[in-house]
């Protein structure tokens, strides 16, 4: 499989950086924008602009190009490379393959990376990358629902947390008593893994009759989403929710819960993110609420506390949990994540 290689040398961009949603949903371009997009965290303001030839070289491994707000992430990195001082370069692969991520991991280790900021997709098979980067002086960041304790920094959802939220939100808006279909990527997602069983253990100590009837694997495909959405309409006539883990399948859901003779509505659909796509989805009523997840928004961050650790000032915190804020057609048109939700160094 091919994939991208970038390099950017930015030497000046605002200090306060604010990355929006793109209009077109899907897209792997994060230039057009969007009003009602989450804010970033600002960067801080350079007083002066360094070379390009001294700034140290940093690293964003996109983990999935395909979808929007990774995009949107990886622009925020880019953009805020001169306001913070360094040079951005970027990796991404097309679809989620951890195989490819750690082959790009290594190619920026190759590179003579001094920070890589990343998503841990599965600890146990990252480990001797992570140690190997970090045993010649590489700070190492993760960031997303890929939380660990190896990286220097670990960055994102706390996964406990984000299943938890689901949970209450399915029988705050709908029942306590609700049969729910999970849509996940894959068994092999340890983030995803988490998060579901988080979701169970919350639901059987407040809401014993609420049951999962069955998990349903996308690969992150909006087709295969489809016809995994079709199938379960008629194999689980009990189900009144569905909740998505991992949103490229969540496109997928007006147009096949309407050829499965659903209305908007019919079918309780929680959902995960902020994206422009998504969020028009909860104003038509086919996605009932969605959980957006602020973590894509404070790459800034993360390349501030990579820069930190560099210069011999990094904080020991290890773990910087990112908030989550529910989202439903109340709360249209949204207007991003609060400033409460980012970590800081204050």
């Amino acid at each position: 499989m091919k994939n991208s290689l970038r390099k950017f040398a930015v030497l000046t961009v605002a200090a306060g950086v604010a990355m929006t949603a793109s209009a077109c949903s899907g897209s792997t371009s994060s230039e057009a924008a969007s009003a009602s997009a989450p804010a970033a965290a600002s960067a801080p303001a350079a007083e002066s602009a360094a070379p390009a030839e001294s700034l140290p070289p940093f690293w964003y491994i996109n983990v999935l190009q395909s979808y929007d707000l990774y995009n949107q992430a990886q622009a925020l990195f880019e953009e805020s490379a001169g306001a913070i001082g360094y040079e951005a370069n970027t990796a991404g692969s097309a679809k989620v393959d951890v195989p490819e991520q750690i082959t790009l991991i290594k190619q920026a280790i190759a590179s003579d990376a001094k920070v890589i900021i990343y998503c841990n997709l599965d600890p146990a098979t990252y480990d001797a990358t992570i140690k190997e980067a970090q045993a010649k002086g590489i700070v190492m960041i993760t960031t997303g629902g890929c939380v660990d304790e190896v990286s220097d920094y670990s960055i994102g959802t706390d996964n406990a947390t984000f299943g938890e939220s689901a949970a209450q939100a399915i029988a705050d808006q709908l029942s306590p008593d609700a049969k729910i279909i999970v849509f996940a990527t894959n068994e092999s997602v340890p983030n995803q893994v988490a998060q579901i069983n988080a979701f169970k253990d919350y639901a059987a100590a407040n809401f014993p009759g609420m049951e999962v009837v069955s998990v349903e694997y996308t690969n992150a495909d909006a087709a295969e989403a489809a016809t995994k959405i079709a199938s379960a309409v008629t194999a689980y006539p009990e189900a009144n929710a569905f909740w998505f883990v991992e949103g490229a399948g969540l496109s997928a859901v007006p147009k096949s819960l309407e050829q499965a003779g659903k209305k908007p509505g019919e079918i309780f659909v929680l959902g995960v993110d902020s994206t422009p796509e998504t969020l028009a989805a909860v104003e038509d009523g086919w996605v009932s609420s969605t959980i957006a997840q602020c973590f894509f928004y404070a790459t800034p961050f993360a390349a501030e506390l990579g820069l930190k650790k560099l210069n011999g000032e990094g904080p020991t915190q290890q773990s910087w949990p990112v908030g989550v804020v529910p989202v439903s057609k109340a709360d249209l048109p949204f207007a991003g994540c609060p400033e409460s939700a980012y970590p800081t160094l204050n």
